[in-house]
């Protein structure tokens, strides 16, 4: 008996040694290095966000920064129908499960969300409008995806709207079809225009990392200008030391 406790106190030792060489508690929290800042892009289609995102890449990485753009949900999930609320529900928990991981590591310095956890807010809201959804189901959907356990990892969140005549023509600038589809067609466009205003209305007045940005008349340089003084400007003051 001795001696297996013994042994057990000495395998605990060689453990410990090699944790201390692995530096684990710097490795895995966030006490020595920072976890890396997140920013969501959401909105309606066509009004900026791939194009913003994309160019915010390309800028970012030649100056040494390690910036990730996650796959979209949209992109990702292709089982599941895009007719039901369950799709932006699947797409919303893929984009949680990122952020959520992602958090508690170091691998990248800037981490850019094309559509993530307000995205899902505002489609549980489409939903409900659609009646595919009761307003009870509405509301936990909600709730969840923006329980400040989650939302306070998000360190920019930026509403993106267009006007729907100028959103279709970007659209269809260059496509292989013209047809309009059932989410992208000026009448839905519009009227998520409206539920994305109403939902930066909400949670603006609760955090002040989220901002509303219409780039009706924007040009893609000019809107990529703005995003980028923006996003730089807000993260060096987080990025500076507090008095």
């Amino acid at each position: 008996m001795a001696e297996r406790i013994n042994n057990e106190q000495l395998f605990e030792e060689k453990a410990k040694n090699i944790l201390k060489y692995l530096k684990t508690q710097l490795r895995y929290g966030n006490g020595f290095l920072p976890r890396p800042f997140m920013i969501e892009f959401t909105g309606p289609p066509s009004s900026g966000k791939t194009t913003t995102i994309r160019e915010l890449y390309d800028f970012l990485r030649p100056l040494g920064f390690v910036v990730w753009r996650p796959q979209e949900g949209a992109e990702y999930i292709q089982n599941i129908p895009r007719t039901t609320p369950e799709y932006n529900v699947a797409t919303g928990l893929y984009a949680l499960d990122k952020l959520i991981h992602e958090s508690f590591g170091h691998k990248y310095d800037i981490i850019l969300f094309d559509r993530a956890l307000y995205d899902a807010y505002c489609w549980m809201e489409y939903w409900a409008q659609k009646n595919q959804l009761t307003p009870g189901d509405r509301f936990i959907w909600q709730s969840f995806f923006t329980s400040r356990q989650f939302t306070e990892k998000l360190d920019l969140v930026y509403f993106m709207i267009c006007d729907s005549e100028v959103a279709m023509k970007r659209q269809l600038r260059i496509a292989i079809s013209k047809r309009p589809r059932e989410t992208t067609n000026p009448i839905s466009i519009e009227q998520k225009a409206k539920i994305w205003q109403q939902a930066h209305n909400i949670h603006s007045s609760f955090h002040t990392n989220i901002r509303l940005v219409n780039t009706t008349n924007m040009d893609e340089q000019e809107m990529v200008d703005y995003f980028t003084n923006d996003i730089l400007t807000a993260l060096e003051a987080k990025s500076k030391p507090s008095q």
